[in-house]
């Protein structure tokens, strides 16, 4: 006869099998006919984690290994099973129509709970096959430390998945901009301290935290050329810092009554965004990093060049989605800074901060083009 222990890790393996096939499952973009509208196969998407959150919690409680109740594990054992199937359809119903970038934010938050939360059961399992019921019911147990870390996930998804494609986007491209900040930072303080130190007589107050001791000298004084392409850079990364905010604020931020579905070929472009706002960062982070001394001017334009790149990339995609009506629309009726003044023709503006960005460009590289 079966005791309860070995139909309780029989069980523990159907839903570990459940969650690897699960995890195993390759998402598809391709249209559904009998797709739900976006905003209820959200709500579903979040109300499964809901009863996985307190399914998890009720298995925690019947599997405490100090005092395990086995009878009480197989309802809520049973209810992880049927859910995790769950999230994974939820994400198989999302398509084409519901955009990439929200698609592909779906699918994580999906993967990491149903990683989550195999290692919680392969945690249980381990324990009933070993028989090593050493636990303190504190929360440093390792089942414990599971059991927190499926809560977190859930909670984190439930409070912060995307309403919509847009917002997905938008989500990505913040992510990068605090970084493009502290890139644009990063140059103002390079040419505030080297050029206060040119300005010093002898650079007696100059601190090289040590390293010219150690003939590493990575913090040597930038000279009068050095200085000056600096100062050019930071010129370029303030226009495209400054492009990069007003996309986020202009075009991914739409009022209440934005409409929620949008024609596929704007919702092609708005994807390609996070991929390019990626690139975006990497280029200047790339050309800020050819800033340090000593430098050298053939690898500021090779760096520069893949910087324009990434530019005119995102300058064709802007230009094609500010070519959609619903779109213009909302950025005109928008206020332009916080203010009352209206922000009409927001081509023109993006346009015009292209034309600025690229005469940057081409400030710098006609010095470098001299250097070399």
């Amino acid at each position: 006869m079966t005791s309860p222990q070995q139909l309780v890790i029989a069980s523990l393996n159907v839903a570990l099998e459940t969650c690897s096939a699960a995890l195993h499952v390759t998402p598809t973009v391709e249209h559904h006919s009998d797709s739900p509208d976006l905003s209820v196969l959200r709500n579903d998407f979040t109300s499964i984690l809901s009863l996985l959150h307190g399914s998890t919690t009720k298995l925690s409680l019947a599997l405490n290994p100090a005092s395990p109740t086995y009878s009480a594990s197989l309802t809520p054992l049973k209810d992880i099973s049927e859910q995790i199937s769950a999230v994974s359809h939820c994400v198989r119903l999302l398509d084409h129509n519901h955009g990439l970038s929200l698609n592909q934010e779906f699918t994580s938050v999906a993967n990491d709970v149903i990683q989550s939360v195999r290692s919680l059961l392969q945690t249980f399992l381990d324990i009933e096959t070993s028989g090593n019921r050493t636990s303190t019911g504190k929360a440093g147990d390792k089942y414990m430390i599971r059991i927190g870390t499926v809560h977190e996930i859930i909670n984190n998804a439930r409070s912060g998945l995307s309403k919509d494609n847009l917002a997905s986007v938008q989500k990505k491209l913040a992510q990068d901009h605090d970084s493009l900040e502290d890139g644009l930072q990063e140059v103002g303080e390079m040419v505030t301290d080297h050029g206060s130190a040119i300005e010093s007589a002898d650079g007696d107050g100059w601190d090289d935290d040590g390293w010219g001791e150690l003939g590493m000298d990575s913090r040597r004084r930038m000279d009068s050329d050095e200085l000056e392409r600096a100062k050019k850079v930071h010129a370029i990364l303030r226009l495209s810092t400054l492009l990069h905010k007003r996309i986020m604020k202009d075009i991914l931020s739409p009022p209440p009554h934005y409409p929620s579905k949008l024609p596929s070929t704007t919702v092609q472009n708005l994807d390609s965004l996070p991929r390019q706002s990626s690139a975006l960062l990497v280029a200047s982070d790339d050309l800020v990093s050819t800033l340090y001394t000593p430098q050298n001017p053939s690898n500021v334009l090779t760096e520069l060049a893949s910087f324009t790149e990434v530019i005119n990339n995102l300058r064709s995609t802007l230009l094609l989605l500010l070519q959609e009506p619903t779109l213009v629309e909302h950025i005109e009726a928008m206020t332009l800074q916080g203010t009352s003044v209206p922000l009409k023709d927001p081509k023109k503006w993006f346009e015009s901060c292209f034309v600025q960005i690229q005469k940057a460009m081409e400030n710098l590289e006609s010095t470098l083009n001299i250097d070399r």
